[in-house]
């Protein structure tokens, strides 16, 4: 892994509440933001230009995502997109695999069922290139329990042309850093 390799990732703050204008360009012409994100995706692993754009653009799904303007992620996510969230974080009867669109908005109801205010905060990601590791941290307040959950999770994200192709969610970071492929830093 090459030294200075983690992006922290902008609070998006008071900004974070509403689409940006970008968003509601890339939701209404998603084929500009498919163009977009290809590009960026094309650019060097440790280029400054694309660490600032993927600090961005992962600021940006994961505000949409806490705000339910599921519209504004989906435009990210390849239409054959596979998510495997960790079996912790699941019901034990839920499915181990999520396809698709439809698949990602499912993985949401389950987890809104459990916390209505689950929220996921991203701090950092490693960028590997085809594949990057965005360490967040899921809070929520369980909707039967009414105890508070804050707890790191690593999501691993697999690229092609610029869209999400796959989402692999580890409670451990050896886990995430193995899937993506990495080193460990010395």
């Amino acid at each position: 892994m090459k030294q200075d390799s983690r992006i922290v990732v902008p609070s998006l703050g008071e900004r974070g509440r509403h689409r940006t204008f970008d968003q509601r360009v890339s939701v209404r012409f998603p084929a500009i933001y498919r163009a977009l994100a290809g590009l960026l995706q094309h650019l060097p692993a440790g280029s400054g230009p694309r660490r600032r754009g993927l600090a961005r653009q992962v600021a940006r799904a994961y505000a949409a995502a806490n705000r339910r303007d599921f519209a504004a992620v989906l435009v990210g996510l390849d239409p054959s997109f596979e998510y495997r969230p960790s079996r912790d974080l699941m019901p034990p009867d839920a499915e181990p695999v999520f396809y698709g669109h439809s698949g990602y908005l499912d993985v949401w109801r389950h987890w809104q069922e459990a916390f209505g205010d689950i929220r996921w905060d991203p701090e950092e990601i490693l960028d590997f290139g085809d594949r990057f590791i965005v360490t967040t941290q899921q809070r929520g307040t369980g909707s039967g329990s009414g105890v508070g959950v804050s707890e790191p999770v690593y999501q691993v994200f697999t690229l092609r042309a610029g869209l999400v192709l796959r989402q692999n969610d580890f409670l451990h970071w050896s886990e995430a850093l193995e899937a993506a492929g990495g080193e460990a830093a010395t």
